[in-house]
C-alpha cells in the first residue's frame, strides 16, 4: 500500500471522537491592539508528558476606519499579515510550556477593491472606503489640533514574542499564564511591550457520538504602555472567549468563535476607545489523525475597535 492510499484511508476512517474541542487560534488583529498581550484562546487538551504540539498560523486583516470629530482625528487605513509559530510542550501529565514567535508584515496590501465590491453587492455599508485612495497604508490621530500618532508606511518586523506555562486541573479545564516580551516596535505598532495574561480555560464535547464540541476562556491582561500613544493606553484589560465545533462529516467540521476585551485605549472620543468584539466562522480540515487545518474569516462586531475583516489559516500537528 503506498503513502497516497494510507493517507486517503485515514482521512475516511478518523473517527469522530478523535476530534478534539479546540478553538480557532484567532484574537483581535487590530494594528493600534498589539501592545496588549492578549492570548490565542481554546486550545484544548496539553500535550502529554514528552510530546509537541506545532502550530502555524497566518491572519491577513484590512483595516480601515477613518472619524473626524471636533477635538479628535483618528485614520486607521492598511493591511497587516502577521505569521506565527506556536510550539507547546508537554513537561508532565499536567504541566506544559510553549512560545509563540510572530512576524509581523503591514503595508498598502490589495483588499480594498474587493471588500468595497463585497459591501456593494450584498448592500452593506461601506464606512466611507470610497472617499479614500485605494491600498494605501496611514495610521495616524491627532487630539486638539495636535499629532499624537502618525505613520504612513508599513514595516516587516518581528512582533512580541509569548511565553506560556499551563496547568491542567483536570482533563478539561486548564489555567494559563503567558508573559509577552518586547520584541516588537512600538513606533512601527508591531508591540514592543512587556505584558502578562492569565485565563481560566474549560472545553467539552457532546451530543451523539461526541458531534458537538464547546469551549470558553476568561480571562485578563496586565500591560506596559510605551511608545506615542502610551498616555492613551489602558495599562489593563479583561477578556472572555467562547467557541462552538459541529463534526459535519468525517474529517469535516464547522466552528463559531467570538472573543471580546474591554477597552484598549482610554481619554479618547474616536470609537477607537470601545471595547472589542470579533466573531470568526470557519472550517477545520482533519488531514489525518494528527495533521488538522482550518480556513476561517473574522468580522468585527463592536464596530472600528476591531478591523472590518480577518482571513484566518491554521496548521496544527498534535501526536496522538
Amino acid at each position: 500500500m503506498n503513502t497516497f492510499h494510507r493517507w486517503a484511508i485515514a482521512l475516511l476512517i478518523t473517527p469522530i471522537a478523535s476530534v478534539q474541542a479546540q478553538g480557532l487560534m484567532t484574537r483581535n488583529e487590530a494594528s493600534l491592539s498589539r501592545f496588549a498581550p492578549l492570548p490565542v484562546v481554546g486550545e484544548g487538551a496539553l500535550p502529554k508528558a514528552g510530546q509537541s504540539h506545532w502550530g502555524l498560523t497566518l491572519d491577513l486583516t484590512n483595516e480601515f476606519y477613518v472619524e473626524v470629530l471636533a477635538d479628535e482625528t483618528a485614520q486607521l487605513d492598511g493591511e497587516t499579515l502577521a505569521t506565527t509559530l506556536r510550539w507547546r510542550h508537554g513537561l508532565s501529565e499536567r504541566w506544559a510550556v510553549g512560545i509563540d514567535l510572530p512576524l509581523v508584515d503591514s503595508g498598502r496590501g490589495f483588499l480594498d477593491r474587493w471588500i468595497e465590491d463585497w459591501h456593494e453587492w450584498f448592500g452593506l455599508p461601506n464606512a466611507g472606503r470610497e472617499q479614500f485612495p485605494q491600498d494605501q497604508y496611514r495610521f495616524a490621530l491627532t487630539q486638539n489640533g495636535a499629532t499624537v500618532f502618525e505613520r504612513d508606511r508599513g514595516t516587516t518586523d518581528l512582533g512580541d514574542v509569548n511565553l506560556r506555562g499551563s496547568y491542567a486541573l483536570n482533563p478539561q479545564r486548564r489555567v494559563h499564564a503567558q508573559l509577552s516580551l518586547p520584541t516588537g516596535r512600538a513606533t512601527a505598532l508591531t508591540g514592543g511591550t512587556w505584558g502578562f495574561a492569565g485565563w481560566l480555560e474549560e472545553d467539552r464535547r457532546f451530543g451523539s457520538a461526541g458531534r458537538w464540541g464547546g469551549f470558553y476562556s476568561l480571562g485578563a491582561t496586565v500591560q506596559q504602555r510605551r511608545g506615542p500613544l502610551a498616555d492613551l493606553q489602558a495599562p489593563y484589560s479583561a477578556f472572555a472567549s467562547a467557541g462552538l465545533d459541529w463534526n459535519l462529516w468525517r474529517s469535516l467540521s464547522v466552528l463559531g468563535q467570538i472573543y471580546g476585551h474591554t477597552a484598549l485605549y482610554r481619554d479618547v472620543a474616536s470609537e477607537i476607545g470601545d471595547p472589542g468584539l470579533q466573531l470568526a466562522l470557519g472550517a477545520r480540515w482533519a488531514l489525518s489523525p494528527q495533521w488538522s487545518a482550518d480556513l476561517a474569516f473574522q468580522e468585527d462586531l463592536i464596530v472600528n475597535a476591531s478591523p472590518d475583516f480577518s482571513l484566518h489559516l491554521g496548521i496544527r500537528f498534535r501526536p496522538r
